[in-house]
């Protein structure tokens, strides 16, 4: 697929993320955080995500042909059509899996994403080989849908009813999270849509494809790990020393994860595209580049939507999307105006700093603890990670030749990479005391503990 043809597919996913932003309803959240859930509890989630969805769907459906007119471009119109199946699907999934996030079992979860992904990535396949257009990805979108809303009545013991009669339970949750994730929507895609009406569609689809590899390792580690944060979270709620520990648990070992993968995205960008993507994406390698620099400054701020849910303080999640949408709309409009993409990836590192700064103060405020602890908590993942990024800028130009395959290079940069991560992680929490509270600790504790249980058997 060309870059042309993926800018038309990312500006109808826009339409279809923001959409559902727009309607979106946290229900999922509200009935972890419900103190009892019974099943009217579940009926009225329900009705309320059936409504969602298919409310999602009519309006995709009336914007499509007013879209397509403002963007010039009428692919969009079937386009947009058959992905507003994907929201109507997901609408009228199960909501029983929030009994088990309760009980901190996300086994389930975990099956359903796996299987509704495993689902879309073979019609993906098949229908690229068949038809070689962006039809594929609007396919697997669809399919993940339905295979999704499909399963989840098989593992879940669940069966619908139409009711609202727990619409008060769940009122003033929704309120407040509704608003704040239209507008944290709006903050993700708004790029997206000011470059479709500025840069061409080759631009728009190299950033776009760009942008969507960053956010990878944030969908598969960061956004799945926020459901059973949130639980534990509830759970602790009580108590503020409990919870303050497992938010700064959580929150370095996020972090701890990301951090490398981002650090290597940015540094390996060109051996990323070269081997995955082929010549024809060398626009994205400079994205690629700029990008993966906001995740890891919002990773320091990582649990922040779990934190403020679990206290019941979903104003405060609104506040900060408010606060973020100031910002960034005016910045990205003038930046993107005279310099492009390239313009809106500066414009994202620092909008991602300063809602940083933010959102690390609002976390001491609620977990009552000291700026120095709060600012500094993942000073050793930090360092660390700079000591990686030195040795692969090292390798890359100083001792690994230029004229090796793209994809050797990929592994053996990534490997050092890895590797001095690691090593300098545990020398910097050696070097600091070892505490066993840290969470080095635990990792090498789990580690030493599987190595004696096999040593017997070898």
């Amino acid at each position: 697929m060309r870059p042309a043809d993926f800018g038309v597919v990312s500006l109808a996913m826009s339409v279809i993320y923001l959409a559902e932003a727009v309607f979106e309803l946290p229900l999922y959240q509200a009935l972890v955080v419900l103190d009892l859930i019974d099943k009217d509890h579940l009926d009225t989630a329900f009705t309320l995500s059936f409504l969602r969805g298919f409310t999602i769907c009519i309006v995709i459906l009336l914007v499509s042909i007013p879209f397509s007119i403002f963007y010039h471009d009428f692919r969009l119109f079937p386009l947009l059509m058959a992905l507003s199946l994907a929201p109507a699907f997901r609408g009228m999934q199960s909501p029983g899996f929030a009994l088990y996030a309760k009980r901190l079992d996300f086994s389930r979860e975990c099956a359903i994403e796996l299987l509704g992904k495993s689902c879309a990535m073979v019609i993906a396949v098949l229908v690229a080989f068949t038809t070689r257009s962006y039809w594929a990805i609007a396919a697997a979108t669809i399919t993940s849908s339905v295979a999704s809303m499909s399963v989840s009545y098989v593992i879940s013991a669940y069966r619908p009813r139409f009711t609202l009669s727990r619409w008060n339970d769940f009122r003033s949750f929704l309120g407040w999270s509704s608003g704040a994730q239209i507008l944290s929507a709006i903050n993700w895609q708004y790029d997206r849509l000011i470059l479709g009406r500025l840069v061409s569609a080759q631009t728009l689809g190299a950033f776009s494809i760009a942008s969507d590899l960053v956010a990878i390792p944030s969908q598969a580690i960061a956004v799945p790990l926020s459901r059973p944060l949130l639980s534990a979270l509830v759970a602790s709620r009580d108590n503020l020393d409990r919870l303050r520990n497992l938010y700064r648990l959580s929150n370095t070992t996020i972090f701890m994860v990301i951090l490398p993968i981002f650090i290597e995205m940015s540094s390996l960008s060109y051996e990323i595209v070269h081997t995955i993507l082929g010549p024809k994406w060398e626009k994205s390698v400079t994205y690629i580049t700029l990008l993966a620099i906001p995740p890891i400054i919002a990773g320091l701020a990582e649990g922040i939507g779990a934190l403020v849910m679990a206290f019941k303080k979903n104003h405060l999640y609104m506040r900060l999307n408010s606060l973020e949408f100031c910002i960034k709309i005016p910045i990205i409009t003038g930046v993107s105006f005279f310099f492009g993409a390239i313009g809106a990836c500066w414009a994202r590192i620092g909008v991602a700093f300063i809602m940083m700064v933010v959102c690390l103060a609002t976390t001491r405020s609620l977990i009552k603890t000291s700026y120095t602890e709060i600012f500094f908590q993942n000073w050793r993942t930090g360092l660390a990670g700079i000591i990686s990024c030195l040795a692969i800028e090292s390798m890359k130009y100083d001792i690994l030749p230029s004229t090796w395959p793209g994809l050797a290079r990929l592994f053996i940069l990534g490997g050092t990479g890895i590797g001095t991560y690691i090593l300098a992680l545990l020398i910097l929490w050696y070097l600091n005391g070892k505490k066993a509270d840290d969470i080095e600790a635990k990792i090498v504790g789990k580690c030493l503990s599987k190595f004696r249980k096999i040593q017997p058997q070898s």
